[in-house]
Order: structure tokens, then C-alpha cells, then sequence
């Protein structure tokens, strides 16, 4: 058996069955499948509306480009535990193929589309997103990823599969983390230090990088504005949810380190080190 790369373990680890699955699930999810950022409208937008927000606004994204033909076929790379990949299937029809590095995240996925009677159209396959399967080149009409590519070792390697997995004319829309161009790359530990990542990208970054490898159509939505309310909701989930953190298993260390980091975030004028986008583009 081929060694874990160290990398991937670090994900792994971070999203751990033992204490990372119960710290995203509540820090960022409020109890629900759903590891990713939101929108928010107003003060009484609930984080639950936020994150569905996020995902509707991505999808309504992806169908302006899905111009030739019907979303028969998804592949949602780093899907996690497939929140957003239950609401595509529920809204398109689609058969949603779900990519992740975590065997526990694919069996919760599976566990909530039988829940919620879509098990038949939502598959999942286990492995990195930077080197899919060779048999699935051309086969889907939309990728899709949120807040998942920060993750990649190597980002461009993960937007050539993308590329090569999509039917000519699919589409790919995806939504990630980035790294401020005016920011000094020792700030981005802010997120890393916390985070499986070893390096974030910028806007730019991406932008070049889907231009290099042959995508077209290349949209850029800036989300930069609603990043902060997102740190201080999650900061506030783990002041509110700390003693039940505690007993459910997750180390007093983790809360304490994660905590200073969004405080630092907080403290930043909005999109000085990080920031929040969207990508849209075409093969």
C-alpha cells in the first residue's frame, strides 16, 4: 500500500471523525453537513441561511453558463459531508459525484442522501481531487467546489482534472479562499496555522492559472464583503458551544488556537489579507 502523502493526512486530521468533523459541524455549520462560508443578508440572517444562501448563489451562477444542454452529471470536488451536493441534486435532478479525502465525510454524505431519498443520485468516491480516476475524462456537465481548492497542494494539478473530467462546453464554478495580493504571505498563517493549507492562492493566481490551462468564459465574483461577518458568527459559536465542544471531544487547544486566529481576522480591515471569491469558466 502506498504511503498517505503527508499532506493529505494533515486534512485528514484536521477534519478528523474524533474531534473535527463535531468542531466544523458546529463552528460553521451550526449542526448542519455544511463546511463552508455564507452570505449574509442582515444581523438576523442565521448561518444555516447563510451557507444555503452561498450555495444557491453559486448554483445560479453555474446554470447562466450551462448554456448547452441539461446538468445531467456533477462532480463536487472536496465535497466534505455533501451539504451543497444534496441541494444540487435536489435542484437540478442531476447525479452529483462527490470527491473527497475523507472516508468518514463519504459515509456521512451517504447516510443524510438516503435521509433525504436521493441515495440514487448521490455517488462518492474517496481520493484527492488533484489526481481523479483516468476513466472519468469528459463524463460531467458541471464541476463544482466551495472553499475546497485551498486545500490543494497543488492547485493547478486540481484545475487541469477539473478541466479534464468536464464534457466540452461543461462548465466549472467554484468559490474559495484567497490570499489578499497586497498581503505579506506571513499574515495568510492566520488561516493556515489553522487549516490544512499550504498555501493560498490569489485572485489573480486563479485567474491565470484557468486561462493557462485552457478555460474560457472566465468570470470573477468578488465575495470579500461578507467574509468578516463569517469569522465573527464563527467566533461566536465557539464562545457559545465551547463546554458542549469540550465534552463532545474536541481539545481545549484546537478551540483556543482557532479562536485567536478568527480574532485576528476579525481585527483586519475586510479583504486587506483575506479574501472570498467565486470563479466561473467553460471548457
Amino acid at each position: 500500500m502506498n504511503p498517505v502523502p503527508a499532506h493529505h493526512q494533515a486534512i485528514r486530521d484536521q477534519y478528523s471523525p474524533a474531534s473535527g468533523s463535531v468542531f466544523y459541524r458546529t463552528v460553521m455549520g451550526d449542526g448542519a453537513p455544511v463546511i463552508h462560508y455564507g452570505i449574509y443578508q442582515d444581523d438576523g440572517t442565521s448561518m444555516r441561511e447563510a451557507t444555503e444562501t452561498a450555495t444557491r448563489r453559486l448554483m445560479e451562477i453555474a446554470r447562466c453558463r450551462a448554456d448547452r444542454g441539461p446538468l445531467r452529471n456533477i462532480i463536487d470536488l472536496g465535497a466534505g459531508p455533501g451539504g451543497p451536493a444534496h441541494l444540487l441534486a435536489t435542484a437540478t435532478g442531476a447525479v452529483v459525484t462527490c470527491a473527497d479525502l475523507c472516508e468518514h465525510h463519504n459515509r456521512a454524505n451517504e447516510d443524510t442522501a438516503r435521509a433525504l431519498g436521493i441515495a440514487s443520485r448521490i455517488h462518492t468516491w474517496t481520493g484527492s481531487f488533484e489526481n481523479l480516476p483516468a476513466d472519468w475524462s469528459a463524463r460531467f456537465d458541471l464541476a463544482w467546489s466551495q472553499e475546497a481548492l485551498c486545500h490543494a497542494q497543488d492547485k493547478s494539478a486540481a484545475l487541469r482534472e477539473a478541466l479534464r473530467v468536464l464534457r466540452p462546453g461543461g462548465t466549472f464554478v467554484f468559490s474559495d479562499i484567497l490570499l489578499s495580493p497586497d498581503a505579506p504571505p506571513e499574515d495568510g498563517a492566520a488561516f493556515s496555522k489553522v487549516n490544512a493549507v499550504t498555501r493560498l492562492s490569489t485572485a489573480a493566481d486563479h485567474l491565470r492559472d484557468l486561462a493557462d490551462i485552457g478555460f474560457g468564459g472566465i468570470e470573477h465574483h468578488d465575495w470579500t464583503t461578507h467574509l468578516n461577518e463569517n469569522f465573527r458568527r464563527m467566533r461566536i459559536q465557539i464562545d457559545d458551544h465551547r463546554a458542549q465542544l469540550l465534552a463532545d471531544g474536541v481539545p481545549a487547544d484546537l478551540l483556543d488556537r482557532f479562536a485567536g486566529s478568527l480574532d485576528q481576522r476579525i481585527a483586519w480591515p475586510a479583504g486587506s489579507v483575506l479574501q472570498w471569491a467565486a470563479f466561473a469558466c467553460r471548457r
